[in-house]
């Protein structure tokens, strides 16, 4: 413990005394930056702000990455940043943050704070998002106070200092193009360490969902734990069942859309974090991880699978034990019995991760389907009917890692593939036809008026 104590003295030196790299001494450059991102720092900047870009960002551009999320952090306050950019929003509760709205991209921007509190979750952001909405309505009016005014903005050195992790604590500036290091992240990027900022049992207590976020970070940037930081998470394992469901099930979704769910997975799961943040889905899900590499390989082809599918693929073999029990020594499936089954072995999951009804019925749903897929289609309408549902793209998804697993026969598999990809095609061609009432019609031929002799004048 004196050593941590000693470390953190060492660092608070360095939040005194940034290390700074110059434009030539590192590698970040604007070209690996969004469009959005760079016009949010430079507006910023041009009106009088200072304007950085933080946290994961600057990591994985420093290790030649590609981000997929900009954030950037300011000394300008959320409606002072709310009046540059009219394509925003301000969101949170305890301290409220400002979403600006691109195309196909959200850049959130932060006052820089000294407050540790930890992150706010998206349950959070709905009440600010309405009173934001009320002030915006009526500009001239006095806002009343709320514990969001209790927010404590601060300096930014205080800003990065209140950050999870070293490797997250990292600033790059839009003025002069230099990368700016209150914390030693820049020598546990070089070391591959993942560390806590102050001190890991403090920081783990305060965020139980930082756990998973190391764990996370190592797996996925394959760096190793510090020695205090893996110790602290086997000392505060069991505070994660204490964390905001919200913000579990986020971080859950979060990483299963990564491209890398195998690999967190295995390391949440070795930590003995899964069972305890989620025990309802760990009871289910134990034989089998290869559905995970599914998942993984949809992700890196591209494929953005529903988030009923990715919580069904958790649920797959329990379900086809399900199926084997109900149609054992031949019986004939009791659809309504199935159904039962299905809902009984997913409403705790359903309850604490906050699932959507319709997503719970797009689950169940799907998950039900795959007993009508077990064979080949023997009649298009078969395949018509079910492609009509809206679970279907659920259903197929599951399909596919259902049969990749082998729960499902090669012949079900190719027949059913082709069966969708001739549905495909028809429906491409369809869209391509123009209908019956956009055809241009052939235009009749006017009949031509024969005209009449003119009479002549009688002289």
């Amino acid at each position: 413990m004196q050593a941590v104590r000693d470390n953190m003295a060492v660092r608070m030196v360095e939040a005194d005394s940034p290390r700074v790299l110059a434009r030539p001494d590192h590698i970040v450059s604007r070209d690996g930056m969004s469009s959005a991102a760079i016009k949010v720092l430079y507006r910023l900047h041009r009106s009088g702000y200072t304007a950085y870009l933080v946290g994961g960002a600057v990591r994985d551009l420093l290790l030649g990455g590609h981000p997929k999320d900009f954030d950037v952090a300011t000394n300008a306050k959320p409606q002072e940043i709310r009046r540059l950019f009219r394509n925003s929003r301000i969101i949170g509760r305890r301290f409220r943050l400002v979403h600006i709205l691109f195309r196909g991209e959200v850049i959130e921007v932060a006052t820089f704070r000294a407050s540790p509190d930890a992150p706010e979750g998206p349950d959070d952001w709905d009440e600010a998002v309405a009173e934001a909405a009320e002030e915006d309505a009526e500009p001239d009016r006095t806002p009343v106070p709320t514990r969001i005014d209790r927010a404590i903005y601060g300096t930014p050195a205080e800003d990065a200092e209140r950050r999870d992790f070293t490797i997250n604590g990292l600033f790059y500036n839009i003025a002069d193009y230099s990368v700016i290091d209150h914390v030693g992240g820049l020598d546990d990027l070089e070391a591959r360490l993942v560390r806590t900022i102050g001190e890991p049992e403090r920081r783990f207590r305060e965020d139980p969902v930082r756990m998973m976020r190391a764990l996370e970070y190592g797996a996925r940037l394959e760096f190793e734990i510090e020695r205090a930081t893996s110790d602290a998470i086997d000392e505060c394992r069991d505070e994660i069942s204490e964390a905001s469901p919200a913000r579990l099930s986020y971080e859950l979704f979060e990483t299963l859309r990564s491209g890398q769910a195998a690999k967190i997975y295995a390391a949440w799961s070795g930590a003995g974090l899964f069972e305890r943040a989620f025990p309802e889905i760990a009871g289910q899900f134990k034989e089998d991880t290869r559905v995970l590499d599914v998942v993984d390989g949809a992700a890196a082809e591209g494929v953005q699978l529903p988030d009923a599918t990715l919580i069904g693929a958790f649920y797959i073999h329990p379900f086809f034990r399900e199926y084997a029990d109900l149609t054992a020594d031949g019986r004939k499936l009791d659809n309504v019995e199935m159904l039962r089954r299905v809902g009984l072995m997913l409403e705790p999951a359903a309850t604490n991760l906050r699932l959507a009804n319709h997503t719970l019925h797009l689950v169940m749903q799907g998950l039900f389907t795959l007993t009508k897929m077990q064979r080949a289609p023997e009649r298009g309408r078969q395949v018509l009917k079910l492609a009509r549902q809206d679970y279907f793209d659920v259903a197929w998804g599951l399909f596919r890692i259902a049969g990749a697993v082998g729960l499902v026969s090669p012949d079900a598999q190719r027949g059913w593939a082709q069966a969708r990809e001739q549905l495909v095609k028809d429906r491409r061609r369809s869209d391509e036809e123009p209908e019956s009432g956009d055809q241009k019609q052939p235009r009749e031929r006017r009949r031509r008026r024969r005209r009449r002799p003119r009479r002549r004048k009688k002289q």
